[in-house]
């Protein structure tokens, strides 16, 4: 479900980028800079997003660490925690997802004649 969304805003923001693009390549950016840009982007979105994630996950399992043995009494065996192999597995995964995410529309991009773009209202 993600992935879909992340490509959705990244579609987005190659639409609305068009002429940015087109005056890019006018004046001699090449498809792999242009490429480069959206991949980047879309994963430093899915970076930054995996650090919120990840820093509310760390917080309720403090919380859920501190105060369930004090609430229910039966329930004190368990010790929550988040090993550090887990978030950096899941921080790697987002970014590699965010660059799949971006690989379409940054590919539409790259591609976009710059004639047809500077045309783009």
């Amino acid at each position: 479900v993600g992935i879909i969304g992340i490509m959705n805003i990244m579609f987005v923001s190659v639409t609305e980028r068009t002429k940015e693009i087109g005056i890019r390549k006018a004046i001699g950016a090449r498809k792999r800079s242009i490429l480069l840009q959206f991949l980047v982007e879309s994963s430093t979105l899915c970076f930054m997003g995996a650090l919120i994630s990840l820093a509310g996950c760390s917080l309720l399992v403090f919380l859920a660490a501190t105060y369930i043995p004090t609430i229910w009494e039966g329930w004190a065996f368990l010790k929550p925690y988040l090993p550090m192999e887990l978030l950096l597995i899941a921080t790697i995964v987002s970014v590699i997802v965010g660059m799949l995410a971006g690989l379409i529309p940054a590919l539409r991009a790259a591609n976009l004649n710059p004639v047809d773009a500077l045309r783009y209202e």
